[in-house]
């Protein structure tokens, strides 16, 4: 064997030259263990150690300087061939990490809030923001088809503005355009009420549909620019429609603050009276889920107020006009009038009751959880809201009375269309998934209301007619007209309206001429017999209406001889 050479200072083994030998050949497991291995890598133990056995691991190696060998190492080309050096393999291997211990689930930093009823939407500030946008787009849409609306003011128009009443009278003085512009603006508090209502009751989208569906009506236009009270009226029935909506959760006598606008809407409108019955249901429907039965007591506590306040108006006011006005006129017609006016959004409102009575909540989010009203609860409020569309249909063909029949629909419309905005959002699906089925429905509504507004809304073209009377009558005259309330009106400045009457047809017209009246006016297409050849009148103008289009006829003018 042999000898090794040292190093001078005895510190290590010299290999060639005088060299450290651990300096000219690196350590075999790498630099990072400096010709050491650690022995938490082998469990404690060197791979010399006993652990290992057989040939080149049985005991300890021994160093030159009779220490302990880190480890054996494969001969070096320098070294003697013949040197004792056990050589062996060293296993490859993998330090695994334990797995840390499970620490708290972090804060997710929001929480679900709870979905609204049917709705599989939630509503919070964005959101909120958004719908108020929407709703400003929805009600410049309704202002833009009231003012395309336009004209000489109607029989009834004029007849509001001169009349002295408690109501009209202040309104009168605003003239055709400011009280026109009022109409505008109650049709609008109407419209945002509905909304505000609707997302109450169901959610938010609901609540766009309903108001974008209302806005277009035929109806709705019509009050918007038509001088009168009924826009008041529905403005009341909103405003109590929506305190029952906002206090359904309240104390039952909160509501008490719904009850001055429902017994003050028959008042402006007597057609009104038809829907008081549909509020007290309401009143009661809206609040059994958070009251239980304490919502009759709501109930009976809003119809004891309403009725004692109506008692109250009516000794002092009187009785609202227009009851039991019964005409010849066909109740089938009417009836299939009303439907070409109300039955396409009637429809999609039985579709929302439907799907509202199968389910309170879309399926889109199964995991929302909150109380909701049961089916049979469900299905009454969806049915008392359809059937109060059929009220003023019914009633006024059991009376054979027509009139103003196209106004007293949206009265009706007014409760079912918040289950039209339902059955839209439904149809739609999750996320707008068929958008296509709203626009669709918003389109037909839009254009059947337009078409049908246009038709209904004919003022008699009386500029002309006024025209050519202004230089005929005087402050003590009396005159027979078929628009006396139209005379009397733009004529105001010459004569009262005490000298306006209001002329009739066959033997009644020839009983009035008799009469010798100063001036007679008449809308006719031909001279009547009465009038014909007699000498003690003669014709002075014939005024043909600029909407002849419209099938009116023209005015004819006589005077006294």
């Amino acid at each position: 064997m042999t000898t090794r050479q040292q190093d001078p200072s005895g510190a290590g083994r010299a290999g060639p030259g005088g060299q450290d030998w651990q300096q000219q050949y690196p350590p075999y497991y790498g630099e990072q263990h400096q010709g050491q291995v650690p022995q938490q890598a082998y469990g404690g133990q060197n791979p010399g150690s006993q652990a290992y056995g057989g040939p080149g691991y049985g005991g300890q190696q021994q160093d030159v300087h009779g220490g302990r060998q880190p480890y054996a190492r494969p001969p070096y080309p320098e070294e003697d061939s013949g040197a004792e050096y056990a050589e062996y393999y060293v296993p490859h291997y993998t330090v695994l990490e334990s797995e840390p211990e499970p620490g708290p689930e972090p804060d997710p930093g929001y929480v679900l809030p709870e979905v609204p009823v049917s709705a599989w939407s939630v509503d919070n500030s964005r959101s909120a923001w958004i719908s108020r946008g929407v709703l400003v787009l929805i009600l410049l849409v309704q202002v833009g088809l009231s003012y395309r609306l336009d004209g000489s003011a109607f029989a009834q128009e004029a007849k509001f503005l001169t009349a002295d009443g408690r109501l009209s009278g202040p309104i009168a003085g605003l003239g055709l355009a400011g009280a026109r512009t009022l109409s505008l603006a109650w049709a609008l508090g109407a419209t945002a009420l509905l909304f505000g209502a609707t997302r109450l009751l169901f959610n938010v989208r609901a609540g766009l549909a309903a108001a974008a569906v209302y806005s277009v009506l035929e109806s709705t236009a019509f009050t918007g620019r038509y001088a009168s009270l009924h826009s008041l009226s529905l403005f009341l029935l909103a405003a109590a429609l929506w305190l029952l909506a906002r206090t359904r959760q309240s104390n039952p006598a909160a509501v008490l603050v719904a009850v001055p606008f429902a017994a003050l809407a028959p008042f402006a409108a007597y057609s009104a009276a038809l829907y008081l019955p549909t509020l007290t249901l309401l009143a009661v429907l809206t609040a059994y889920r958070f009251r239980g039965a304490g919502a009759f007591a709501r109930g009976g506590l809003f119809a004891a107020a309403t009725g004692a306040l109506c008692f109250l108006g009516v000794q002092v006011a009187g009785m609202p006009s227009g009851w039991n006005a019964h005409a010849t006129e066909s109740g089938r017609h009417l009836l299939e009038e009303s439907a070409k006016w109300g039955g396409v959004v009637l429809f999609v409102a039985v579709i929302g009751a439907v799907g509202f009575a199968r389910r309170a909540r879309m399926g889109e989010m199964p995991w929302a959880e909150g109380s909701a009203p049961g089916a049979v609860r469900r299905s009454a409020l969806g049915l008392t809201m359809c059937a109060t569309a059929l009220l003023a249909p019914l009633y006024q063909a059991w009376l054979g009375n027509g009139s103003s029949l196209h106004i007293h629909i949206g009265f009706g419309l007014l409760f079912a269309v918040p289950m039209a905005g339902l059955g839209i959002s439904r149809m739609m699906g999750a996320h707008f998934r068929y958008p296509q089925i709203g626009i669709m429905v918003y389109v037909a509504a839009l254009v059947i209301g337009m078409a049908q507004t246009r038709d209904l809304y004919r003022p008699p073209d009386s500029a002309a007619m006024i025209g050519a009377l202004r230089g005929v009558v005087n402050d003590k005259g009396s005159y027979l007209s078929d628009d006396p309330e139209i005379s009397a009106y733009y004529l105001h400045a010459r004569t009262d309206p005490g000298q306006w009457h209001q002329a009739g047809r066959g033997t009644a017209l020839a009983a009035e001429v008799k009469k010798g009246y100063d001036a007679i006016a008449l809308r006719t297409a031909s001279v009547p017999a009465v009038l014909r050849g007699n000498d003690d009148y003669r014709l002075v103008a014939v005024v043909p209406s600029a909407g002849g289009d419209h099938g009116q006829q023209p005015y004819r003018i006589w005077v006294k001889r």
